[in-house]
């Protein structure tokens, strides 16, 4: 028994020996994949390491202005190396939107290939169609009458739209140009212009147009100038004013005009929150519209139906019906116009974005920088949050917690596994292909393929489960950001991450909106001014705006919560070691990288303002002087501080 024992403890120590020294024996580390990430990120680590050390000035006292040590030679540094600098200020969108038109064209599933013949598309828009000294680019309203077929086919008659009352009575177009039936078609490829009808899983929501367009009279004339050129000069007033009156006729905006009863009497009946009255009009309009998503008879028995405000639904309804067919016409292909000019290509990746991650997951244009596996173990270290609550839970629920940390690592637990588990089913590229396969797109016709796309996604809704991928405790939310931090990896290093990413998200947090630390903060730091402004030995303690303040205050709580998520992460980082020694060869080191990774963000960005919020804020941590020691009587180092994390 006491050789078992003794062996017992012996293996104990051994693991908790082998997990100090970062050994751990279920990882292998011959792996071709992870050695050729590992000098990835190694090249990209030292470039930018190299490149935060060119940029401060060793020759300026951190202790008497920061901002201007960590920032000094940042111009001369962009000026002698143009194009390997990095921007020091992260924008996270912007990285991702350099990556995505980089690898668009490489793009190899069957939903990456449509988004790249869609955004390739949408940028070849400007160019003219005819090659010659005389030829004129073809206008939006041109290329939209050519490319979608439902308004092709009318062409002859569209080609003097907008249409006045004498143009529609003389070429008798009721008969011709249905406003229900061109409703419900938009409707049914993604442009929703009268009322909104969007679906979950064998659900059907209809709701009102919240945020149904009204531009005032001039902006209508204006939206409509490329379009009535040539023509009189009363036709875009009369055109805009009539669209005006019936949407904010729809809006409630106007009083409502109610049909009269046989006695003479007006009509009161209301209907219900709970059912939608459907009328001659609503029904043609729902009819048309499930016929164009080919849905069949039993998919829209089966499926549960929900009306939304139908009070105001009825309303709007009402309002079209006593509206003559011409202007609710003309309002809603002003309103298909306006929603498809499209000015930025890249939406094409955000509207389309769960296309894009299937692509993405595949990792067919990120294998050649890192493997899935690295990239789902680093964003593992990245959760910060969840480790730490994870581990005290487990560690303080049994004992073993504390003699086996391993335990805590189990795959089940593991953020990596949720993604991957979620990603089977949310990014299943089978079930993609299936729906997305045989589309039928033309080439060279964006806005007609833009439709047909977005038609396949509006069925695709109608099969798949809701998802709300802002909430943080579903593993969509996870597995948005977690693609976003494999972008954010590739070009930018590990501090930067803490730096921006994780001190963005504080500082939009509503835990720091703290009314009683916002004023103590600013009695403070008005105090700290008075006692230490000298305009030429201490222009950092200039006086203060009640605005500046309050970034002041935000920038030092979100900075303090930043700061202890990177102090707990290079413990739990198995190669703090290592990392130490390659701070200390460029002349840093943890306490410090940190510092200048904020610093330099904001390097040439409103330096008044932001001098004054970094420096502020940096002489008043605790944290700052630890790391930068600063002597007594310098500017980064008041005898007095304002202890704003104290104010909780």
């Amino acid at each position: 028994m006491r050789w078992k024992l003794q062996f017992t403890l012996l293996a104990i120590v051994v693991q908790i020996v082998r997990s100090q020294n970062g050994q751990d024996p279920e990882v292998e580390t011959d792996s071709d994949s992870e050695v050729e990430s590992g000098q990835f990120f190694t090249h990209l680590y030292k470039k930018n390491l190299q490149q935060m050390v060119r940029i401060k000035n060793d020759s300026l006292d951190p202790c008497e202005d920061f901002y201007a040590h960590a920032c000094e030679n940042y111009d001369r540094t962009l000026e002698e190396n143009p194009d390997e600098f990095l921007p020091p200020y992260l924008y996270n969108k912007q990285d991702r939107l350099n990556f995505f038109t980089a690898q668009v064209g490489n793009f190899e599933t069957i939903p990456g290939m449509l988004i790249s013949q869609l955004y390739k598309e949408c940028r070849a828009r400007g160019e003219s169609n005819v090659f010659g000294v005389t030829a004129e680019p073809t206008t939006h309203w041109q290329r939209l009458m050519e490319e979608i077929p439902f308004l092709a086919s009318h062409g002859e008659v569209l080609s003097s739209w907008p249409i006045l009352r004498h143009q529609w009575e003389r070429r008798q177009l009721n008969g011709q140009l249905n406003w229900i039936a061109f409703s419900a078609q938009l409707a049914a490829h993604g442009l929703p212009t009268l009322i909104r009808i969007y679906f979950a899983l064998d659900t059907i929501y209809v709701s009102p147009m919240e945020e149904l367009p009204c531009p005032s009279v001039e902006d209508f004339k204006s939206s409509l100038s490329d379009v009535l050129e040539g023509r009189h000069h009363r036709v875009p007033h009369i055109i805009a004013h009539e669209m005006r009156v019936l949407c904010r006729g729809m809006r409630g905006e106007l009083p409502l005009v109610r049909s009269l009863t046989k006695n003479g009497g007006t009509t009161t009946d209301r209907p219900s929150q709970e059912q939608l009255l459907l009328d001659d009009n609503t029904m043609d309009y729902f009819q048309h519209f499930f016929a164009a998503l080919n849905f069949s008879k039993e998919q829209l028995e089966r499926a549960r139906k929900f009306s939304l405000n139908v009070e105001k639904i009825t309303q709007a309804w009402e309002v079209l019906r006593h509206t003559e067919p011409r202007i609710v016409y003309n309002y809603v292909m002003w309103q298909a116009i306006e929603q498809l000019r499209y000015p930025d290509c890249y939406r094409v990746s955000e509207e389309f974005e769960r296309l894009l991650h299937s692509e993405y997951w595949q990792w067919h244009v990120l294998g050649a920088h890192l493997s899935r596996e690295v990239a789902l173990a680093a964003y593992q270290l990245h959760t910060t949050r969840f480790q730490k609550l994870r581990r005290s839970s487990l560690s303080t629920r049994d004992w073993y917690g504390h003699l086996w940390p391993a335990s805590v690592e189990k795959k089940e637990l593991q953020v990596a596994r949720i993604l991957q588990v979620h990603a089977q089913n949310y990014l299943n590229i089978t079930e993609l292909n299936e729906i997305y396969g045989d589309l039928g797109f033309v080439n060279g016709s964006f806005h007609g393929n833009l439709l047909l796309l977005r038609r396949a996604q509006l069925r695709h809704s109608f099969v798949s489960p809701y998802l709300d991928e802002e909430d943080v405790n579903q593993p969509a939310y996870f597995l948005r950001h977690f693609l976003h931090f494999v972008l954010l990896s590739l070009h930018r290093p590990t501090y930067h991450y803490y730096a921006t990413q994780g001190l963005e998200l504080w500082r939009q947090s509503g835990l720091l909106l703290d009314t009683d630390g916002r004023y103590t903060a600013m009695d403070c730091l008005e105090r700290q001014s008075f006692q230490h402004y000298d305009a030429e030995s201490a222009p950092i303690y200039r006086q203060l705006g009640s605005e500046e303040v309050a970034e002041i205050f935000h920038f030092y709580r979100s900075s303090q919560a930043s700061i202890r998520d990177y102090h707990f992460w290079l413990q739990g980082e198995r190669f703090a070691f290592a990392e130490t020694f390659v701070l200390e060869f460029f002349g840093l080191d943890p306490q410090k990288v940190l510092f200048y990774a904020v610093a330099q963000q904001l390097c040439n960005r409103q330096t008044e303002i932001f001098t004054a919020q970094l420096n502020r804020g940096y002489m008043n941590m605790p944290e700052f002087q630890e790391a930068f020691k600063c002597g007594a009587h310098k500017p980064m180092n008041p005898p007095s501080r304002c202890m704003i994390n104290m104010c909780e």
